[in-house]
């Protein structure tokens, strides 16, 4: 509230969202009527999402909790062409999640805390105390309500800020100050990785690995905390990956090794390359003839469209003869023991032969796609855009065009 009212104050346009998630019945319900009434009466658009605490019964609930409203938040953002995302994180929100990265074996790359500016999320109370902040909402009378949760000492942060910290303002005063000198360190320690990393870290995000392995282990480890938030600033990589960073000495060019549950390395030759879980699922995708006669159809990468065939070929598509395919088609992920015929190649190729041959990158093999026809034929191999390959990827024989086509499939990237 104190966040809001300086928004308001200075004339920024803003929009807010309040996440209800119902876990205090009437009290939650109070804090929601508090934030639309003041909205309303300063103006100011607002949007309240009220979400299921049901869907976190097998999940960390604080995790599930921030991971969903930065979702909302990022997704309204783009929605709204809005500027940041701003949260009222203050100094001893800092302090907290401090003691939460040391104790829990984070590296020191992770001790600088977060960042007033941090991409796209602006945090302008973050050198600000809570006490200030309480003399504050007092002395300009804005309203504002406490969160009876924040008492109870369940969750980590309100167990450090309930038990821990009441004793260390008898023991040891001055800790706080002393605690934040150890962000500025880890500030100091970061500039200093950066310039390591730069003959070591590709503009991609992918390591050298030759100049990588060539380094002191916990040189590595630092590089690779580099490398990996630079990814993703919020991804936790596992202490057990840490121990065991040897090992990528030992990683065969396409294997890979998990780094938290989401991300992992691969080899690609003379790369380690951080890449996404997700990105690595196999996604199928049903198109009819209808619809790419009628307005095309797009995949993740690539366009569908339906052109009369004038015997022309460009660089950057793929033709095939539209009465040569059996409707409806498939797209999906290539898989092991594929196979196809390559325009002007008689019999048959291995799909992973062919992507081996074509020097397709190992870590971006899982991203090629293939078009199937109803009748179980591939008519087509599709190469990523970021592959290096010329061409967009290779049409099969049977369904090339010829002067006896009339209408063709066209492929292009979108």
């Amino acid at each position: 509230m104190a966040l809001l009212y300086l928004l308001k104050r200075a004339g920024v346009k803003t929009f807010v969202v309040h996440c209800n998630y119902g876990l205090r019945g009437k009290s939650s319900d109070n804090d929601q009527a508090l934030v639309e009434e003041m909205c309303m009466l300063w103006n100011i658009e607002c949007n309240t999402v009220r979400l299921d605490v049901k869907e976190s019964s097998e999940k960390n609930f604080q995790n599930w909790a921030r991971d969903r409203r930065y979702e909302i938040f990022f997704d309204l953002k783009k929605q709204f062409e809005a500027n940041y995302i701003v949260t009222a994180h203050h100094q001893d929100d800092q302090i907290e999640t401090l003691f939460q990265r040391i104790l829990r074996g984070s590296g020191l790359s992770s001790w600088s805390g977060m960042s007033v500016m941090d991409g796209k999320i602006f945090r302008p109370l973050l050198d600000v105390s809570k006490t200030e902040i309480m003399e504050f909402v007092q002395q300009f009378n804005i309203p504002y309500r406490i969160d009876s949760t924040n008492e109870e000492s369940t969750y980590a942060r309100n167990f450090l800020r309930n038990n821990w910290f009441p004793e260390l303002n008898n023991k040891f005063p001055g800790w706080r100050t002393n605690v934040l000198a150890i962000s500025q360190r880890a500030q100091e320690f970061n500039q200093l990785v950066k310039l390591a990393a730069e003959h070591v870290v590709t503009e991609e995000g992918n390591l050298q690995r030759d100049e990588f392995l060539s380094k002191p282990e916990p040189v590595q480890r630092a590089l690779f905390h580099y490398a990996m938030k630079n990814q993703d600033a919020n991804t936790h990589i596992s202490g057990k990956f840490l121990e065991n960073i040897n090992k990528l000495s030992m990683l065969q060019t396409g294997a890979k090794l998990p780094i938290s549950g989401t991300w992992n390395v691969i080899r690609d030759r003379d790369y380690f390359v951080i890449s996404t879980s997700e990105s690595e699922k196999s996604e199928k995708q049903t198109v009819t003839k209808s619809d790419v006669c009628n307005n095309g159809a797009e995949s993740t990468f690539f366009s569908l469209n339906k052109a009369d065939f004038s015997g022309d070929f460009h660089q950057n598509q793929l033709s095939l003869d539209i009465d040569s395919i059996t409707f409806p088609i498939t797209i999906r992920q290539w898989q092991n023991g594929d196979t196809f015929s390559p325009l002007g190649m008689q019999g048959s190729q291995l799909v992973s032969d062919h992507l081996t041959n074509r020097k397709i990158p190992a870590v971006l093999k899982k991203s090629v796609k293939v078009i199937e026809s109803f009748d179980g034929t591939i008519c087509a191999v599709i190469f990523p855009p970021n592959s290096g390959i010329d061409e967009i990827g290779t049409v099969s024989d049977v369904c090339r065009c010829t002067e006896k086509t009339n209408e063709s499939l066209i492929l292009s990237y979108t």
